[in-house]
């Protein structure tokens, strides 16, 4: 059987396991789906295997694969029996006051959730909406549950009392009622709580979670955030419009990712701009998330990724990496012990592994060595950003793309790169590799300063638009024209942006 999640609202959800159903709740619709999948990838990881799992929402069926290392992936929908309701039971909405806790644990019976449903019934004709109700039945009760034992056995359906309204504030008792003890609320019988079970007590994330942010955010550019440093704070506006669409891009590339993720860049023609495209994706993450992302010349032959970057004290590569792998899969090992084979770059905050400069050495990185690095280097990076190089049938530039949980096409504005990108298009979905073109991002880049054909272009935008998920542009940048090391600071506010527009639809792919 599979596991199953039902997006009962865009705060709530109910995910059903083998041994027992979790209520899940949220601030909004995404972290509902993230909280679904932290269940999904925490009952992996408990029984130490693979699980097949669907995701039940209102218009749409996700089915996943989960496994233990929090790796997600899909899968073909099959007819496999799933845990708890069926897969076309209309969904209910999770009930998330604690108040009505109580009136839905009286209301047990059967003529009870009859006329529920009726009423439903009737307020969707009378709205123009269509209500989805699902039996009482269909759901857990802890603290309910004596309650509706008690309702079954007398066989008479049990109704909550409405709430007797708050005396005002204002009316004083009168001695005599001062005296006389309160009576006991014989309408509304008392319901025995017994203790969650231990795995679903609340922790200190769930806390954390639904506790309310209500941070606001302030102006800090043009005349509002001039405002805000004037008063200091004490008058803070609200960014201008250009300044939230650039909040909400950064949180784009910031938003947390479920495990190690790979980008492979990809085209079969040198000089497409593959490694400078890594450098700057490299670049642009290492800067905006702080850390923790590595790019990595995976190139059949000689790559150039480690003559572009800034120069260190080694010349260790990939091949040198293998030799030493045992000890970095070690338990004790450490980034430490992965200093002498990797190029920090400074202030941009990503790494480098570079490729053997000898091509009989680089030979060494077959699909297996690859798979063997991938599994060590993500011990260690939460992005890994692969440059590749011109052997669609390579062993390890298969592999690459096989592992890529996003794909980014690179070509330049130039018919030679092109062909050479549309011809790969037609050689993976040959291969059955279909779905990684959908799912890519394709990035035009610029290789020359105002100097382009225009009805190429069209060409481009209108080809990789219908083969691919996003394509977005690059303008040229000098710096990169001269194939020196890449040099942040001397990268232009306008090719920054623009990589950051880039960077954004590739972590929205991840």
């Amino acid at each position: 059987m599979i596991a199953q999640a039902r997006i009962t609202s865009d705060t709530t959800a109910t995910v059903h396991l083998a041994d027992r159903s979790v209520e899940v709740v949220g601030a909004d619709l995404p972290e509902i789906r993230d909280r679904i999948k932290d269940v999904f990838i925490s009952s992996a990881k408990e029984q130490d295997r693979d699980i097949d799992v669907v995701i039940v929402e209102p218009d749409v069926r996700h089915h996943l694969q989960v496994e233990p290392t929090g790796r997600i992936s899909a899968r073909d929908a099959d007819d496999r029996p799933m845990y708890g309701p069926d897969d076309d039971e209309p969904l209910l909405p999770a009930v998330t006051d604690p108040d009505s806790a109580a009136s839905e644990a009286c209301a047990v019976s059967a003529a009870s959730a009859v006329s529920a449903t009726s009423a439903a019934s009737a307020s969707a004709e009378s709205t123009g909406e269509l209500a989805a109700v699902r039996p009482h039945g269909g759901r857990r009760r802890r603290a309910a549950a004596p309650v509706a034992d008690s309702a079954a056995s007398s066989g008479s359906a049990v109704s909550a009392p409405s709430a007797a309204p708050a005396p005002s504030a204002d009316a004083a008792p009168s001695s005599d009622a001062a005296a006389q003890p309160a009576p006991a609320p014989e309408s509304r019988p008392l319901t025995p709580r017994t203790a969650p079970p231990a795995d679903d007590r609340p922790r200190l994330q769930d806390l954390q979670t639904q506790t309310a942010k209500l941070t606001r955010v302030r102006a800090t550019r043009g005349f509002p955030g001039f405002v805000t440093r004037l008063t200091g704070g004490r008058i803070a506006p609200a960014p201008g419009r250009a300044e939230q669409a650039d909040i909400a891009r950064l949180e784009r590339i910031q938003r947390p990712l479920e495990g190690p993720r790979n980008i492979a860049v990809v085209n079969l023609k040198g000089g497409a701009h593959k490694t400078t495209a890594s450098l700057m994706i490299a670049a642009t993450l290492g800067v905006s998330r702080g850390g923790s992302v590595l790019a990595w010349d995976n190139n059949e032959t000689r790559g150039t990724l480690g003559w572009r970057g800034l120069p260190t004290d080694h010349h260790r590569t990939a091949v040198d990496l293998l030799h030493g792998i045992d000890g970095l899969r070690a338990p004790g090992a450490s980034t430490t012990d992965l200093d002498p084979y990797v190029r920090p770059q400074g202030e941009m905050r990503f790494d480098i592994l570079a490729s053997d400069e000898d091509p009989g050495s680089a030979a060494l990185i077959d699909d297996t060595a690859f798979a063997d690095l991938d599994e060590v280097l993500s011990r260690f990076y939460r992005l890994k950003v692969i440059d590749t190089g011109n052997n669609v049938r390579a062993s390890n530039w298969l592999a690459s793309v096989r592992s890529a949980d996003q794909l980014v096409i690179v070509s330049t504005v130039r018919e030679d790169t092109f062909n050479a990108a549309a011809w790969m298009i037609d050689e993976l979905r040959a291969t059955g590799l279909g779905e990684q073109v959908d799912h890519a991002v394709t990035i035009l880049s610029h290789g020359s300063k105002g100097k382009f054909d225009a009805t190429l272009r069209k060409r481009l935008l209108a080809h990789f638009g219908a083969h691919t998920r996003a394509v977005t542009e690059v303008p040229y940048e000098k710096q990169f024209a001269d194939g020196t090391h890449l040099d942040w600071t001397r990268v232009s506010k306008p090719t920054k942006e623009a990589w950051l527009d880039a960077t954004a639809l590739i972590v929205d792919g991840l």
